[in-house]
């Protein structure tokens, strides 16, 4: 080995030495670090982070607003059910068609699709309203309600919509 290398050997030799004792101060603030965020108290946060994640996830997926994505994504768990043209939170779901056939994708056991027509609005609704219950999604609509004169509240419809996204998809 001649002087030129050697020279540049200790200079490796140094700048090996300077990185592992930069590594060393890293790994020992990372260290001081994660301790003490494992001190902090607990929170109550992670559910809401999780629920918020569900909905950001939806938004990605389907972009637009919640209302929006959540209408889009009505439209395509329903795609190529019969009699179902989901275009609002209100007169889209007046039949009950609508709830059977979200359900049905998720529990066909419980929905027998095939067999309702949308001249059965009261027992469409009954049904997908006693469908959600069993699978402990609360009915906050009424059938009563759903065929009022003048169509449904689409913001109620839409609340009780977004509980089904939140039961099957969070």
């Amino acid at each position: 080995m001649n002087s030129g290398q050697i020279r540049g050997r200790k200079n490796l030799d140094s700048q090996d030495s300077k990185s592992s004792t930069d590594i060393g101060k890293r790994e020992e603030s990372l260290n001081k670090y994660n301790s003490a965020l494992t001190e902090l108290p607990p929170t109550n946060l992670c559910p809401v982070v999780r629920s918020q994640d569900g909905f950001n996830l939806l938004l990605r997926r389907h972009g637009g607003s919640k209302r929006n994505s959540l209408l889009r994504w009505c439209q395509s768990r329903t795609q190529g059910y019969k009699n179902i043209d989901i275009t609002n939170f209100s007169s889209s779901w007046a039949d009950g068609l609508a709830f059977c056939a979200v359900y049905h994708t998720y529990l066909p056991s419980h929905v027998p699709y095939s067999s309702l027509t949308p001249e059965n609005k009261r027992e469409n609704l009954g049904l997908a309203f006693k469908t959600g219950e069993t699978v402990g999604i609360a009915q906050t609509l009424t059938v009563e309600e759903m065929l009022r004169a003048g169509g449904p509240d689409w913001q109620r419809v839409l609340s009780y919509v977004e509980s089904m996204y939140r039961h099957f998809e969070m």
